[in-house]
């Protein structure tokens, strides 16, 4: 079980940090006081006091954001850098998140319309209405009003807009209407292209984790990195560099935001599984990860998508093996068997947080996944190519888009024919959902058991 020995420092951690933010520093003390208690008499004061530790940093990281927060008086305006992609909600209004200097958190923005050259990294002013924050967080309130543009992006983050905006002009010149959306999504993160609509339907069916940048997109970049490097046969470390250095440099191009850093993370959590996990335990790795995001960020722990990564990438590491010796003896394809156990252990994690969190869970979601699975690692790094040849000419990028286009246009339309469905997702609350398949995985279970008695 060496393993899981970080397991409990990184609960102590995110416990911590959502104590603070939603009861004090008080509560987020009883927590760690509690999970300290539970290993001393469980017989681990080693983990006791990394796990107190970890939890007391995370408590004290939160607590001084929060404090610095609730000093800060924005009056009726602010100044920052916008820390991510600009996302057009269904009134058609825009929410943009500003980064601004001395406050903790990104500031949400709600603006009517925004200014050209409105892209992450580029300076901006907000004026409007100031108003407190309902959701919970170490942001303690939200803008109203317009968005003026006072520097374009400078440095790396100047040389990113220009890539995406070259891909994205690419694509728009040689990829039919179908698949302009989805293409610049999976490929870097922009959703620009997509309508509310098109982005409602990827929800509905479990599909948004493709239709922006996901884990599994970071570990195709970084995948595709190591073959490269393993073939011009670097030694391990060298893999391991080239997959690193293809991460960031994919991470620097999405954007600085937090969705960024989840899926990063998540990549490599997933990269760390395909290389060995006889070396580096993947959910050692996930544990790791966890306590470093929370301390970097205390808004992830009281973030839905933080919840989503965190549950999936550990739920595909510890429970599709189980699913897929279960489904072993179907007959079916090897292939197809590792695809449905990865879809289904993931969805088995996150159906009930959304459900939580929406009040529905998209019943065909595993359904949809596996219809898309084929085409997914081949529109993430043939796009990749692509949009490296962009930079270069739109002609020399054509034909690759020529061939991913089909192939992304598929992810749409699986997400549209299968949203139409009245029952493509269905009102439930988490409590049933959890009780629903933890049935099935009981199931899985038995199912293991019996062949292992026959064989």
């Amino acid at each position: 079980m060496r393993e899981l020995r970080l397991v409990p420092a990184a609960l102590c951690a995110w416990g911590a940090a959502i104590a603070v933010i939603v009861a004090g520093p008080w509560a987020a003390l009883i927590v760690a006081s509690v999970v300290m208690l539970a290993l001393f008499v469980w017989r681990e004061p080693g983990q006791a006091i990394l796990a107190g530790g970890i939890g007391a940093c995370s408590l004290a990281l939160s607590w001084w954001r929060v404090a610095v927060a609730q000093a800060f008086n924005p009056h009726a305006g602010i100044t920052g850098k916008i820390s991510g992609m600009p996302k057009e909600m269904d009134s058609g209004s825009w929410l943009v998140r500003v980064r601004v200097e001395g406050y903790p958190s990104s500031v949400p923005v709600f603006a009517g319309s925004l200014p050209e050259g409105a892209v992450p990294g580029a300076m901006v002013a907000a004026t409007g209405q100031v108003t407190d924050s309902t959701r919970p967080g170490i942001g303690a309130f939200v803008l109203n009003g317009e968005v003026s543009l006072l520097s374009p992006p400078e440095g790396f983050a100047a040389f990113a807009a220009g890539v995406r905006e070259r891909f994205a002009t690419a694509v728009v010149e040689h990829v039919g209407p179908h698949a302009q959306g989805i293409i610049p999504g999976m490929v870097l993160g922009d959703v620009s292209f997509q309508s509310p609509e098109e982005q409602q339907a990827y929800v509905d069916t479990g599909l948004s984790h493709l239709s922006a940048v996901s884990g599994a997109n970071c570990m195709y970049v970084a995948t595709a990195a190591l073959v490269v490097a393993r073939l011009a046969r670097g030694g391990l470390r060298v893999q391991l560099a080239a997959a690193g250095v293809a991460l960031l440099v994919y991470a620097g191009l999405i954007g600085p935001e937090p969705s960024v850093l989840r899926a990063t993370v998540s990549g490599l959590v997933g990269l760390v599984a395909v290389i060995s996990s006889s070396r580096v335990e993947p959910i050692h790795a996930l544990s790791l990860a966890i306590i470093g995001l929370i301390l970097v960020d205390s808004d992830l722990a009281v973030n839905y998508a933080f919840a989503l990564s965190v549950a999936a990438t550990g739920s595909i590491v510890a429970l599709s093996p189980l699913i897929y010796q279960a489904l072993g003896r179907t007959g079916w394809p090897d292939i197809f068997v590792r695809v449905l156990s990865v879809a289904i252990a993931a969805d088995m994690a996150t159906a009930p947080l959304i459900a939580a969190m929406a009040g529905r869970v998209p019943v065909a979601s595993v359904l949809a996944n596996v219809a898309v699975s084929p085409v997914t690692g081949i529109v993430t790094v043939l796009g990749m190519a692509a949009a490296i040849l962009a930079q270069i000419s739109h002609v020399l990028a054509a034909p690759l888009l020529w061939v991913i286009a089909p192939l992304a246009g598929w992810v749409r339309t699986v997400a549209e024919v299968v949203s139409r469905n009245p029952h493509a997702t269905v009102q439930v609350g988490p409590a049933l959902v959890v009780v629903c398949y933890g049935w099935i995985l009981a199931a899985f279970i038995v199912a293991r058991g019996r062949m292992r008695r026959i064989e």
